[in-house]
C-alpha cells in the first residue's frame, strides 16, 4: 500500500472527546504530499485582463508578431542607410525631405532615391528605407523652397528601428499558465491584443478561531490577534476573508459555527485552537462526529505540531491550526498557503538558500520553522539570523523577522556557515533586508 494512503487510513482516527483512538505523527514533507494529493485547482472562468490579477489557468499564446509593423523608436529622419555609405565630414550627403509622417498614420507608399521623411516616435518607417537618424544630430539645409538632409557620417541598417516582431513573434507564449497577472506582464497580454484571460477563480475562505479567552468579556482576556492576522494575511494574497467566526470551547457551539461556513459555499475553511490534547480540545472530534475525513492531525514540527488537515464529505478543506499565534503563522505560512498554490494551479513554494550566522540546537526529531532576520551581504550572498525568543506565544521577535529559516528534522545543530533554506516572511513577497 502506498505510503501515503497507508498515513491516510491510520489517521483517519475515531474522535470521542479528546480521546484519540488512532493517531499518528507524520513528517511535514509527508503532510505536503498529502496536500498536493488532496487538493485540486479551483475551476477557471474568463476575466477582463485589465482587472489586473489572479493565476492564469492556460497557457497566453501570442497571435502576432509584436511590433506588427517596422516604427521609429525616436523623433528624427527616415532614411536609406545604403545611401549614406560615402558620407563623411568632407562629403555631405543631401538627402531631400519629402514629407512627414505621423505615428498613427500610413506612410506613403511611394520614395523617391536620395530622399528622407520627417518620422515622428512610433511611425511606421515607410518601405525602401531602414534606419531612423535622431533629430538632435541631423542639418537642415534650405535651398530653392526645398528642405535637404545634410549627412556626414554613414548611417547604420536598423539604427533607431523597432522591426515588426522584434518584440514577440507569432506563436511565443506570452506568459505560463500558473502565472500570476502583474502589472508588468499585463503590458505585454494586452500590447499582444489579448483583453479576456482564464483565470482560476479566488477560493472563499473562512476563518473560525476558538477559544473561550479570546476577548473574554466574563473573566481573564487574551487579545484575539489570530483572526486579524489570517484576514490580513489572506488579503495580501489576494484572497478575501468570505467570514470570520469565533466560538467558545463548547462543542455544539464550534459544530454550528463549522456548519455555517460549509452553508456559506467556503472552499476552506481556517480553525484556529482546540487542535491539541486538552480537555477543552473540540476541534478534531466535532470534525470526526460531522463526518469529515482527518487526513492528518500532529506533524513532526515546532511550532505548530499538533496541525490538523480535513475534507468535509460535502467537499470544504479544514485546516485545524493551533491557537498559539506563531503557531498560526506556521501553519498559514507552510501548509494552507500550500493549498492555496494548488488551488491556483501553481506548484508548491521554491526555497532560496542562505549561509547561518551562528550555530543553533534544536530537537532532532521536529522540521523547525525559526523567525529570522535574513540580508544580503557585501558579497551579494544571503545570510540569516536565527532570532531568540522562538517560543510560539512570543511576538516581539515576530516583529523583528522578515523570513523563515527551514531547519530540517534529523539535524540537531546548525553549525555557524552552514547552508539553509530561507523564505520571506509572507507568501508572494520577496525577502527585504
Amino acid at each position: 500500500m502506498p505510503l501515503i494512503e497507508n498515513i491516510k487510513l491510520i489517521t483517519q482516527a475515531i474522535y470521542s472527546d479528546q480521546i484519540c483512538y488512532k493517531r499518528t505523527m507524520i513528517s511535514y514533507n509527508q503532510a505536503v504530499e498529502i496536500i498536493k494529493n488532496s487538493i485540486k485547482p479551483m475551476p477557471a472562468s474568463n476575466r477582463d485582463i485589465k482587472s489586473g490579477y489572479g493565476v492564469i489557468a492556460e497557457d497566453l499564446i501570442a497571435q502576432s508578431s509584436i511590433p506588427e509593423f517596422a516604427n521609429s523608436a525616436m523623433d528624427g529622419f527616415a532614411v536609406n542607410s545604403s545611401e549614406t555609405i560615402e558620407a563623411s565630414e568632407k562629403k555631405n550627403i543631401e538627402l531631400e525631405v519629402i514629407g512627414t509622417i505621423y505615428a498613427g498614420e500610413s506612410p506613403p507608399e511611394d520614395s523617391s532615391t536620395l530622399s528622407a521623411y520627417e518620422i515622428m516616435t512610433g511611425a511606421v518607417v515607410p518601405n525602401g528605407f531602414d534606419c531612423v537618424i535622431p533629430v538632435e544630430q541631423t542639418r537642415i539645409i534650405e535651398r530653392d523652397g526645398k528642405k535637404f538632409l545634410a549627412i556626414n557620417e554613414e548611417a547604420s541598417r536598423g539604427r533607431n528601428v523597432r522591426l515588426a516582431g522584434e518584440d514577440f513573434k507569432a506563436d511565443d507564449i506570452i506568459l505560463q499558465k500558473g502565472s500570476t497577472i502583474e502589472p508588468h506582464v499585463m503590458m505585454s497580454v494586452i500590447a499582444n491584443g489579448i483583453k479576456s484571460v482564464k483565470v482560476y477563480n479566488t477560493p472563499k475562505v473562512s476563518i473560525v478561531t476558538t477559544g473561550s479567552e479570546l476577548d473574554n468579556k466574563e473573566g481573564p482576556s487574551i487579545a484575539n490577534t489570530n483572526g486579524p492576522y489570517l484576514e490580513a494575511s489572506l488579503r495580501r494574497s489576494g484572497i478575501m476573508a468570505h467570514q470570520t467566526f469565533h466560538a467558545r470551547d463548547e462543542k455544539n457551539k464550534i459544530r454550528e459555527i463549522l456548519e455555517q461556513a460549509i452553508d456559506l459555499d467556503s472552499d476552506m475553511i481556517i480553525t484556529t485552537g482546540g487542535v491539541s490534547a486538552g480537555k477543552a480540545d473540540f476541534v478534531p472530534s466535532v470534525l470526526a462526529e460531522m463526518g469529515a475525513d482527518i487526513l492528518f492531525h500532529k506533524v513532526w514540527i515546532r511550532p505548530g505540531k499538533p496541525i490538523l488537515m480535513a475534507v468535509f464529505p460535502s467537499g470544504q478543506t479544514v485546516f485545524g491550526l493551533p491557537g498559539n499565534p506563531v503557531s498560526v503563522a506556521v501553519g498559514l505560512r507552510f501548509f494552507v498557503n500550500q493549498a492555496f498554490r494548488i488551488m491556483q494551479g501553481q506548484n508548491i513554494e521554491p526555497r532560496t538558500k542562505a549561509i547561518n550566522k551562528a550555530e543553533y540546537t534544536k530537537s532532532k526529531k521536529f522540521c523547525f520553522f525559526a523567525k529570522a532576520q535574513t540580508s544580503v551581504n557585501a558579497q551579494g550572498i544571503l545570510e540569516t539570523n536565527i532570532l531568540s525568543g522562538q517560543e510560539s506565544f512570543k511576538l516581539k521577535p515576530f516583529n523583528q523577522s522578515n523570513s523563515w529559516a527551514i531547519i530540517p528534522e534529523d539535524l540537531e545543530v546548525l553549525e555557524k556557515d552552514q547552508e539553509i533554506e530561507v523564505v520571506p516572511l509572507n507568501m508572494g513577497e520577496s525577502i527585504n533586508p
